[in-house]
């Protein structure tokens, strides 16, 4: 029996008291349990915690879990949320079975237990035993008393102790390739853990309250111990389906996980996992190792970016020997088409986001790329490749008149506009859609055709022109695969 707990946070003295429960009933009733803290719906403190939404991104993953049932405590995670927020965030959990730790009208709750001063444990485990009686009758058994235990909370100092090693051997060392994380593995079973996995995107999703994100439906994974061991991959074995996270770690055994969230700032970089322990129930300790792990998936990724933008300027560099036009990089006109070079677009660019981009206002930014150019340069001539992409210039002249748009690449082009009006990105893809077609039967002799993409980015002090340019660069790579 796979089951599902979403709770609000572990600091949360009777949430903490709750999975107490449950964890010792889905041991007794040879379950496997993953319980995922996604905190509130809606921040209590928004302005002071801007991200705090992004843990909720853990419940996301219940549809894909593979779960026989789900045990949802809605009155904590939806605290701050009016009634009909409560009712549309249950409803997404589809047709998987469902109950909630309190009543809510129209949807099936665990029995009633008697909470008053220390019974959030007994709440705990009578939820996972009516969950399972309720997918295996389709109906919640007749209440019944619950047996009494006993729990031993442990130290808050061992648990301090293991984040101390965990902190301590990633982030003050240097590891060949992505070692860092089996160390990271290593180091949890040497504490007792059998059973944890870290899995990242290989791209960075944004997850804003605007702009809610797409889960992927694959992921990979940097390291996974089953059982005590620490899996061995081959290099196409890293990527898994996120509905087989859960049975890649448990192999259907029981026992007990606990998953949150990798994020920084309004990305999505993968997810966590991990066997439940009694040093779960120490204020932060959880939240704590999800952040050593994001703090370790971030230098990982930043030094990847290094030896990209490296790569890059060599590239640049080669160029640059090759190219007699070299006052064309210096410059910021482009000789071919008399409009802006890559060095005059960038300039003028950052100088108007700096002076009009503010509350209120949106960002425009497309990417265009003439794919055919490098065979129209081999089948008729740098000339007639000079007359295509001047033809092109002049379309852009007039599809973005009042835009800054230069060559930033000899067949690539952008352009950026500040904007009142929300929107408008897409009246420029509906003209850029109309002059493609004209281009396409304007020319017999061969094929000159665009592809673009045109984002259009609300107001954030934190969003820059390169994070802007990045995400529209992967929509228009995602446009080509899928032609």
């Amino acid at each position: 029996m796979n089951i599902g707990l979403l709770i609000s946070e572990l600091e949360d003295q009777e949430v903490k008291k709750i999975c107490i429960g449950a964890s010792q009933a889905a041991r007794d009733k040879k379950a496997i349990l993953c319980i995922m803290p996604g905190k509130y719906l809606i921040p209590e403190n928004e302005k002071d915690n801007p991200y705090e939404y992004q843990h909720s991104a853990i419940y996301d993953y219940a549809t894909d879990f593979a779960f026989d049932v789900l045990i949802i405590d809605i009155d904590r995670i939806g605290r701050n949320a009016p009634i009909l927020k409560k009712e549309s965030f249950l409803k997404k959990f589809g047709d998987i079975p469902m109950l909630t730790l309190t009543e809510q009208e129209g949807f099936d709750s665990v029995n009633c237990v008697e909470t008053d001063h220390d019974q959030h444990e007994q709440l705990g485990y009578e939820a996972i035993c009516d969950a399972i009686y309720y997918v295996q009758n389709k109906k919640l058994p007749a209440p019944e008393n619950v047996k009494a235990f006993n729990f031993v909370e442990k130290e808050a100092s061992d648990a301090l102790s293991v984040l101390s090693k965990v902190s301590y051997a990633l982030l003050h060392r240097k590891y060949p390739s992505e070692k860092s994380y089996d160390i990271f593995s290593d180091i949890l079973l040497k504490e007792g853990i059998k059973g944890c996995s870290v899995l990242l995107y290989d791209k960075k999703i944004r997850n804003s309250v605007k702009y809610w994100w797409e889960k992927p439906e694959k992921i990979s994974c940097k390291t996974r111990l089953v059982n005590g061991i620490l899996t061995e991959f081959e290099p196409n074995e890293r990527v898994t389906e996120t509905n087989k996270i859960i049975e890649s770690i448990s192999r259907g055994k029981p026992g007990i996980y606990i998953a949150g969230p990798l994020f920084v700032g309004e990305y999505q970089l993968g997810l966590f996992i991990t066997e439940f322990t009694a040093n779960m129930l120490t204020d932060y300790y959880f939240e704590s190792l999800l952040s050593v792990v994001t703090g370790v998936s971030r230098i990982s990724y930043l030094e990847k970016e290094l030896k990209k933008t490296n790569e890059e300027l060599y590239e640049v560099q080669e160029e640059l020997a090759r190219d007699d036009s070299v006052l064309d990089h210096i410059g910021d006109q482009d000789y071919l088409t008399g409009g802006l070079n890559r060095r005059g677009f960038f300039g003028k660019a950052y100088d108007l986001l700096k002076d009009n981009f503010k509350p209120g206002k949106y960002a425009i930014v497309a990417y265009i790329h003439m794919e055919s150019l490098k065979r129209i340069n081999d089948m008729y001539g740098h000339e007639e490749g000079d007359r295509a992409v001047k033809k092109v210039a002049d379309i852009l002249e007039s599809v973005f008149e009042e835009c800054i748009y230069g060559r930033i690449r000899g067949n690539e082009f952008a352009v950026l506009e500040i904007t009142d009006e929300e929107g408008k990105a897409e009246s420029f893809r509906q003209e850029m859609s109309t002059q493609n077609a004209k281009l396409l039967s304007d020319t017999n002799r061969y094929i000159n055709h665009l592809q673009y993409s045109i984002c259009e980015f609300g107001y954030d002090e934190d969003l820059s022109l390169r994070e802007m340019l990045k995400e529209t660069d992967e929509n228009l790579q995602r446009i080509k695969q899928m032609q």
